[in-house]
Order: C-alpha cells, then sequence, then structure tokens
C-alpha cells in the first residue's frame, strides 16, 4: 500500500530524545503519529493559533456573571456571561501584579470582575477597568488605566457552541462551515437561548499526550474490550462499524422513527471529512438516556424532544472535542493540551433551566456513564503515553475501522504547520 508522507518541521524534544531510539523522521498516512510529532509542543500551539477549539457552550456559563475557567498551555482564560448576553473569552490575569481573577473552576461574579489580590475591578462586558485601589482618581481614565484592561480571546458561538482561536489566522470559513452542519441538527435544542443550566462540572490533569487522547476518541475498536459499560446501552456491533445484520436492522427501525419525528440522522462532516462528523446512533430498546439503567436521566426534556427517544446525537469536533444529546440532557467532553506530556479533560452535563436536583435528576445517575467511561479511556491513554515514552517506539497501522484516526492524522499535519 502507498503512503503519502508529511515531513516533520520539528526536531523532538529533550524529553524524548532518548539516544538509540527506534523512530520515523516523518509521518506516513495511515500509521500513528512518530514521536517528534506527538511531544512537538511548538507544533501543537500552531495548531491552536491556525484553527478553531471548543471551550463550552452556553449552557456552561447561562447567567449573567456566569463564568468557567480553563487551561490552554501555560494560560488560564475564562469565559463569562455579560451584562448584554454575550459570551466572552478573556486572560485570566489581573493587569496589576498579574494574580489569576477567578480562582474557580466555574462560579459567578456578582456584578464586576473582582480580583482577589488587591480588588483590582473590571467590567464584565468587555474586561475595561473599572477600579483600581490606591491609584489615583485619573488613573482609571488614563492610557494608562485603559491599557489595563484585560485581553479579550477570539471566540464565536454556533448554535449555542463555543469556540475560541489562539490567533488571527483561524478561517471564518471554518466557523460558517460548522454553522452550516450544525444548525440544521443542534439548532432545535435551543442552546443558543437561555434554556439550560449546568447541572455538573469536572475536570481532570492527565498524564497522557493530548494527540494520544484525541486518537483513541476517534476510534471504537478499543470499545468493546474496555468500555463494558457502554455495551449496556449499545449493541455489540454499533463499535465495528454496524455492519451486523441485527444491528442493520435495528437502525433502520430508528432512521425511520427519527423521519416520523423530523429528527435528523444521517451522518454528515466536513473539511476532510473528520473537523467536524456529526450522526444520530441507537441505543438499546428501552433506554431512554444514556444511563446504565435505561431510565431518564432527567425528568424535562430539552430540545425538540416531546417523549423520550432512544438515541444519542453526537458529533466530534477537531481539535478536540466530543459533544453528546440526548432527550433530557447534554454531555460534553473537550480536551486541551498543558504541554506535550499533559493535558487537562472537562466534561460537562448540562440539563434543562427548570431541573432540579434531587426532584427532576440525580447527580450520580445522571454523571455515572460518562465518568465510567471517560475513566477507562484515561487510563488507555496514559499506557499509550508512556509507551510513546520508550526507546522502541515506532508508529503503528491504523485499519480500516480506525479510518477517522487517519483523517484526524491528515487534518493534524496539514493544519499545524
Amino acid at each position: 500500500m502507498s503512503k503519502k508522507v508529511i515531513m516533520s518541521d520539528q526536531v523532538v524534544g529533550e524529553h524524548c530524545s532518548v539516544q538509540g531510539a527506534l523512530h520515523q523522521d516523518s509521518y506516513q498516512e495511515g500509521y500513528s503519529f512518530p514521536r517528534e510529532v506527538l511531544f512537538d509542543k511548538a507544533r501543537m500551539k500552531r495548531l491552536f493559533h491556525n484553527k478553531w477549539c471548543f471551550v463550552g457552550t452556553r449552557g456552561d456559563v447561562p447567567d449573567t456573571g456566569s463564568y468557567l475557567s480553563f487551561r490552554l498551555f501555560e494560560n488560564s482564560y475564562f469565559l463569562i456571561h455579560g451584562t448584554d448576553g454575550v459570551i466572552r473569552c478573556m486572560v485570566n490575569r489581573c493587569a496589576h501584579q498579574s494574580a489569576h481573577l477567578v480562582t474557580e473552576n466555574v462560579g459567578k461574579c456578582p456584578a464586576k470582575i473582582m480580583c482577589p489580590n488587591h480588588q483590582w475591578t473590571y467590567n464584565l462586558d468587555d474586561g475595561s477597568l473599572y477600579h483600581a485601589p490606591r491609584m489615583s482618581d485619573e488613573f482609571v481614565c488614563s492610557d494608562a488605566g485603559k491599557a489595563s484592561s484585560l485581553d479579550n480571546i477570539k471566540l464565536e458561538e454556533v448554535a449555542g457552541m463555543l469556540f475560541m482561536s489562539l490567533g488571527e489566522g483561524a478561517p471564518d470559513e471554518d466557523i460558517q462551515g460548522m454553522r452550516e452542519l450544525l444548525d440544521p441538527y443542534v439548532g432545535p435544542f435551543h442552546l443558543d437561548k437561555e434554556g439550560y443550566k449546568l447541572a455538573y462540572h469536572e475536570r481532570e490533569v492527565l498524564d497522557a499526550n493530548w494527540l494520544t487522547v484525541m486518537i483513541n476518541n476517534r476510534e471504537c475498536c478499543h470499545c468493546q474490550m474496555n468500555h463494558k459499560g457502554l455495551l449496556k446501552l449499545f449493541s455489540d456491533s454499533s463499535f465495528n462499524g454496524g455492519r451486523e445484520p441485527s444491528y442493520m436492522a435495528a437502525f433502520s427501525k430508528a432512521s425511520e422513527r427519527w423521519d416520523d419525528k423530523g429528527l435528523l440522522w444521517k451522518e454528515k462532516a466536513f473539511d476532510e471529512h473528520d473537523c467536524c462528523r456529526i450522526a444520530r446512533y441507537p441505543m438499546k430498546e428501552g433506554f431512554k438516556s444514556t444511563s446504565f439503567d435505561g431510565k431518564p436521566c432527567s425528568a424535562m426534556l430539552i430540545g425538540p424532544h416531546k417523549e423520550y427517544d432512544e438515541g444519542t446525537l453526537s458529533f466530534w469536533l477537531n481539535p478536540n472535542a466530543w459533544v453528546h444529546f440526548t432527550s433530557d440532557h447534554i454531555a460534553t467532553n473537550w480536551v486541551l493540551p498543558i504541554d506535550e506530556h499533559k493535558c487537562i479533560l472537562y466534561t460537562s452535563w448540562i440539563v434543562h433551566k427548570d431541573a432540579v436536583e434531587g426532584v427532576d435528576y440525580e447527580k450520580e445517575h445522571l454523571t455515572s456513564v460518562w465518568k465510567v467511561t471517560n475513566s477507562e479511556d484515561v487510563a488507555l491513554c496514559r499506557s499509550m503515553t508512556q509507551g510513546a515514552y520508550s526507546a522502541h517506539y515506532r508508529p503503528g497501522p491504523f485499519s480500516d475501522d480506525e479510518r477517522h484516526c487517519t483523517q484526524f492524522c491528515n487534518w493534524y499535519m496539514k493544519y499545524s504547520r
């Protein structure tokens, strides 16, 4: 089989430059990344300057003053819901002495953004300096005061989902492409309206390479052996291409039901078939939501659903996210690198704004499926990262069933130059 070769333009970092290591100097299409690509932090940074990355939804910051903080490389950022209803992304750094302005993962600023260190205070809507204790009255309005405003980061909203870019080079065509693809599927959920709330959010620092985590997510060949819990919800065949007659019959039945309900289900994608891919999948008969017992996760339905549906609407977004919509909640997963060796996995569970914990939903029941599944994937990704440090590491070939891994690798090599 002939293989397209894309040369790496970076030398592997000192951590991975093991004398006598058996690795390749270039990326071969159809194979996993060579080590000098896996652990190339500069290349990762170029990607996040060149493209848009997923950083949450309007449901993560549903009310005025709501914020969610996150980290990308050495920088801390936060989403903030302004008094004008617009969600912005700002650098989490006070202009005075560089302390973090928000110190929790999620929270709410009552009226202004106040630094806990010396109480410098900023406006919610644009990050402009509002008050600087122990400075002159004229300072806030001076050029120096205006220069002390918080840095705003480029942020776009698509059907209630939020995308940021570190650089000016991220093309607007990508946002338009995602909007055209996602709006027909996700638009009926009205996530861009203020009808949702954050039921639970968690994050974990992973001792795993970010690219390894994303490649693991782009294939299901590991699922039958490692995600026994998911097999309670989905047919075995859904993890191996859905080629078995029983699964094809179940999918045909589900697609007829979705057609009757006006729910789009055909798989669609754009940009080398994997930058953004969306599809609807059937769960096993009788399963109302993504719970291990098949029972609803929330008593309050969301979006276009008038009754519980035995299926999920899922999409995968390069470079860093996968999201699942059910009849009663939304689960978002997104990963951002800290450096070439570690990353952070963020997960949110979003429900109807009027759903009450302990009445309409139980947190453990709502979150258990993806908590368990993510922990299993984390263990695999740690193992694969450790294997990539080996002096004997060499890229391995992808099977046809791992075609989305090949697509992700090709996409990354193209846009991280």
